[in-house]
């Protein structure tokens, strides 16, 4: 099969998810293009990594300003590559990964000499958009031949903007399992002698932010007895310095460690018995996906989003959302419960197995190419 992918950008969950697609497609013997924005915009931009694992797989990578601009007069260099790819017709399928990239396929298939099916996925739902960009947005998802989400909450959201339910499908997203260990660092050398001293240790990954409410654990570890050494590792980019302030401010800087961004955060998942998501909002985080495949429980936050991939008890805990003492007391709990814990691993791992593999995502994208055709 001849495979487009139209993407914003390559960064992020989002951008891993599409690029192990389009990577696993290629292995799988299609024929795979992936086209994103080249210039960069503040908070926005394509991650090498992504760039050269595609590369590496053999698939067409071309980068083009821009399918990130809403503006209709900067998608004409879009326009243009794709006529340089040989159009529309010279695929089996257009995949757009958001809305604009969503309008460019729309577009691109009306000027084809034959019929191509255009499935959109939808991998977020911005917040910051105005009232004539949802607008425009859900137009654009009405018309594409099949939309795709990767859950079933942001399925929910996008009816309530108005979205047709008779062409959404949901698709999880997947992950590969955990890449062979490299050079042990300080700050894995140091997680795993709190591990052999009894401590639990609890990993928070994500960009420190109000939305991912780091805070909220380094308040909770304030209410945790010292006595049930529980450390609590940060990774990712963002201000460290508000957890370190807080942290000091509340006694517990002892417990609280900001690595900042790390390239391979996963590994640092993988020397913790926890994965704890205060978060006010997500979509559909990698970290948990990842989480379960290496068998790491995870404490979220009851929101719905989170509610969907956690089964309480049996894959993690719950908490209430901006409750200190909930996240505290579930803390403890899992400090004092090292059979639970690990019980909650091997479900999780199961959980992974059943729903989250890379080889699920790709069938099941393959599934509704066919049923957009």
């Amino acid at each position: 099969m001849r495979i487009l992918h139209l993407t914003t950008f390559l960064q992020g969950g989002a951008g891993l998810a599409i690029t192990s697609l389009a990577a696993s497609q290629a292995c799988d013997g299609h024929d795979v293009t992936v086209v994103t924005s080249r210039t960069e915009v503040p908070g926005y931009g394509n991650y090498p990594a992504y760039l050269e694992t595609l590369i590496d797989s053999r698939v067409r990578v071309r980068q083009v300003d821009s399918l990130f601009d809403r503006r209709p007069e900067a998608h004409a260099p879009v326009e243009r590559c794709i006529d340089e790819l040989g159009g529309a017709g010279a695929f089996d399928v257009l995949h757009a990964h958001a809305a604009v990239p969503g309008a460019l396929a729309r577009d691109a298939v009306s000027r084809a000499d034959r019929r191509v099916p255009v499935l959109q996925t939808m991998h977020g739902w911005g917040t910051a958009k105005d009232a004539s960009q949802t607008a425009h947005d859900v137009q654009v998802m009405n018309t594409v031949d099949r939309l795709v989400v990767p859950a079933r909450t942001s399925a929910a959201l996008l009816q309530s903007l108005g979205v047709e339910p008779r062409h959404i499908a949901v698709v999880p997203y997947g992950v590969a399992p955990a890449p062979p260990a490299g050079e042990i660092d300080a700050h894995l050398q140091r997680m795993h002698q709190w591990r052999r001293r009894g401590a639990l240790v609890a990993c928070c990954i994500g960009t420190v932010c109000e939305r991912k409410n780091q805070m909220l654990l380094v308040e909770a570890l304030a209410l945790v007895p010292p006595e049930l050494q529980v450390q609590a590792v940060f990774v990712g980019d963002g201000p460290a310095d508000v957890l370190h302030d807080l942290a000091r401010e509340l006694g517990v800087d002892d417990r609280v460690h900001v690595l900042g961004y790390q390239p391979d955060a996963r590994r640092y998942l993988g020397e913790s018995q926890l994965l704890v998501l205060p978060s006010r909002s997500e979509g559909q985080p990698l970290a948990v996906l990842e989480a379960f495949c290496d068998g790491v429980p995870v404490l979220a936050s009851r929101i719905p989003e989170l509610a969907e991939l956690v089964d309480e008890g049996r894959t993690g805990w719950l908490f209430e959302p901006d409750d200190a003492g909930a996240l505290a007391a579930a803390l403890s709990r899992a400090a004092q419960s090292p059979d639970q814990l690990r019980a909650l691993a091997d479900a999780a791992q199961a959980s992974y197995r059943d729903r989250f593999t890379i080889e699920r995502m790709v069938a099941n994208y393959m599934h509704e190419y066919a049923r957009a055709s």
